[in-house]
């Protein structure tokens, strides 16, 4: 064929045609790449055909074409060409060597085909394919991460797919799961569920929302609930298995079963609320306390019905004012005891309770109110505080001779002295008369060595110079006298106070040395008191009943003493670790033996003769310590003495185990 035929059958073909010499430029190029270019067939020529390559794409072009040329391999690059009205499209260019007889490439033809559909395609399948990929990394990554159990059940009921969540509700791992028949998973309740499996198969209906309890075959010991759903899978229009969605409420229905045994058998009362302050549910407790039924309660507000009222009033108190409402106004927590509830039959009786929030989501939608009859605790409360103070009355009366002697003594002195007190100011005023006689007399009617005469005679009477050094001792022991007298009188009055059920903060160590005025006269005959009082911050606590115990381990110190041949010593000592303030009281009398160190603070045990000592004084301080939150300790060796350590929380709360 001619060349003229080939230009003829070139520019016939629906695609860019081009010819190169052997070196790379190019010679030819057909009618498509000329109308493709909207450029003349010379803007290809003298490798001006670069500039119509995309920039991105020139230089890897341009290399490409240059390797062929050096090796003479065939020539095969895809890369994008403007077109003329300016859009760049892809195209497959593809260049043979032409050779000569003897081998030599004597030219190269080239084709360029568009291929932007092509490749338009290819990405729309990469981003469809990378999009698929994404979605099923994203539904199995949710599937496995999932707290719901998923899966997929054939015709045959064997588990074809399942995740970690509905293996685990089974007590399976999912590699042992998969393949496995239901009816071998949980063959106890499998006839139920087969019934369910069969009705979503024949009817393509799914069953929602179905709870089931029983075992699983691998593990027979307990017993599992679960709620669950059941759905057709599809295939075209064939159903071809049934898809689960479950989830483990054993440890729901076991806290419902839980809370329903609490309910039935807490000796408090519980109820809650809803928004409006209106009855939503009651245990028995409540019943029993304030006498009406839950259906009688149920929807009511509990307000009107209980009639809160505070201790102090004996009225009822408005709903806007009642404590029990503010747990819902602010969403705090409030706890008290300082109200009383009305039951159906008029009587009321008071209460502890606690009221707190109920949330529904964010919000709060009611309330929690837990309370419990304190009247028997109060009645308790008042006994105790009673015999505490009756038990502070009886150390007294033990004490009363001694401390009559010490008011006795200090009185006696005072007394003796105000007696000579009177008798120097007759004396003084035997003498005051004589120096006015002296001077108001006329100067004529006596000389003056007479009136010095006179002076000096009254003062050797009335002995001035005694009277001088001894009145003003006299008025100092009668003042010392007076303000032992005041101080034994306030620390009776401090120790004897009948203590409240309120605390309040008390200086330890002022409460030491005042109970230590109560007992002086006890213990001043057997042993000497060693203070060393640290620095106490003031300590929350009920002040009279520690005194009580003060003095009750006072006493026992100087009993210990009894039958020592020399002078004991009792040494009191505080100081604080953390938040507690430690106080010790140790004594070098008798010691107490080992096996009788607990012993001893059980109730009327005694190691004293009859009549001595009744066994509560030590029961009494461990009851009190006790109830401050605190602890007491005993250290002791016969023959060396005993040492009674007592903690009280500064802050009056117990301290949290370390």
């Amino acid at each position: 064929m001619t060349s003229g035929g080939l230009r003829l059958l070139a520019d016939m073909i629906p695609h860019l045609v081009w010819t190169a010499a052997p070196e790379g430029s190019t010679r030819y190029v057909n009618r498509q790449a000329v109308a493709y270019t909207g450029l003349p067939v010379e803007a290809n020529f003298n490798g001006q055909w670069v500039t119509l390559v995309h920039p991105d794409d020139a230089d890897r072009a341009q290399a490409a074409w240059a390797e062929a040329i050096r090796t003479g391999n065939p020539f095969e690059l895809e890369y994008r060409l403007r077109r003329a009205d300016g859009e760049f499209r892809w195209h497959d260019f593809r260049s043979l060597p032409v050779r000569g007889t003897d081998g030599r490439i004597v030219k190269w033809i080239g084709t360029a085909t568009d291929i932007q559909q092509q490749k338009e395609l290819e990405e729309s399948l990469r981003r469809a394919e990378q999009q698929t990929a994404e979605t099923l990394t994203l539904l199995e990554s949710i599937q496995s991460a999932a707290p719901v159990g998923f899966g997929f059940i054939d015709r045959e009921y064997r588990v074809i797919r399942a995740n970690d969540a509905l293996a685990e509700t089974v007590d399976l791992p999912v590699t042992e799961l998969i393949g496995r028949r239901m009816d071998e998973v949980v063959p106890v309740i499998w006839p139920r569920l087969e019934t369910i499996y069969r009705r979503v198969l024949d009817t393509g209906e799914s069953v929602l929302n179905t709870e089931k309890t029983g075992p699983t075959a691998a593990g027979p010991e307990r017993v599992r609930s679960w709620l669950a759903s059941y759905f057709p899978v599809r295939a075209g229009d064939e159903i071809i298995g049934v898809g689960v969605v479950a989830v483990d409420i054993t440890e729901r229905k076991d806290a419902e079963a839980f809370r329903s045994v609490v309910m039935a058998n807490m000796a408090e009362g519980l109820y809650t609320v809803d928004g409006q302050g209106l009855v939503t549910s009651v245990n028995r407790a409540t019943e029993r306390m304030l006498g009406w039924s839950e259906e009688e309660l149920l929807g009511r507000p509990m307000h009107e019905i209980a009639h809160l009222q505070g201790t102090d009033t004996g009225r009822p108190a408005p709903a806007s004012g009642c404590p029990l409402m503010r747990a819902e106004n602010d969403g705090q927590p409030v706890h008290g005891d300082d109200q009383v509830f009305t039951r159906k039959d008029g009587l009321v009786f008071p209460i502890s309770y606690s009221s707190a929030p109920l949330y529904m989501g964010s919000k709060v939608g009611g309330r929690v109110i837990v309370f419990r009859d304190i009247t028997e605790m109060r009645e308790r409360q008042r006994r105790e505080i009673e015999a505490r103070h009756d038990q502070k009355l009886e150390s007294l009366g033990r004490l009363s001779a001694g401390i009559a002697h010490e008011i006795n003594t200090p009185i006696q002195f005072v007394g003796d002295n105000t007696r000579f007190l009177a008798e120097a100011y007759q004396q003084m005023l035997n003498l005051l008369l004589v120096y006015r006689n002296c001077v108001h007399l006329p100067n004529g009617d006596m000389a003056w060595e007479e009136r010095v005469e006179r002076a000096t005679e009254a003062e050797h009477e009335a002995d001035i110079d005694y009277l001088t050094e001894e009145v003003p001792v006299a008025f100092t022991q009668s003042l010392e006298g007076i303000e032992r007298v005041a101080s034994l009188v306030r620390a009776m009055k401090s120790f004897s106070y009948k203590d409240s059920k309120d605390r309040s903060y008390a200086d330890l160590n002022e409460a030491l040395t005042t109970t230590l005025t109560v007992a002086r006269n006890e213990l001043k005959y057997v042993a000497d008191v060693v203070l060393e009082l640290g620095e106490l911050p003031q300590v929350l606590c009920h002040g009279g009943d520690l005194n009580q115990v003060f003095l009750n381990l006072f006493v026992n110190a100087a009993d210990a003493m009894e039958g020592k041949e020399e002078r004991g010593e009792i040494r009191i000592s505080t100081r604080v670790e953390g938040p507690m303030a430690v106080i010790s009281i140790a004594d070098n009398g008798s010691g107490i033996p080992e096996h009788l160190q607990q012993t001893i603070f059980e109730p009327f045990f005694t190691t004293k003769d009859v009549g001595k000592g009744t066994g509560q004084g030590l029961a009494l301080a461990r009851t009190v310590v006790d109830k401050h939150g605190g602890t007491i300790e005993v250290h002791s060796a016969p023959g060396e003495g005993t040492e009674f350590v007592l903690r009280l929380p500064i802050d009056g709360k117990r301290p949290s185990p370390a």
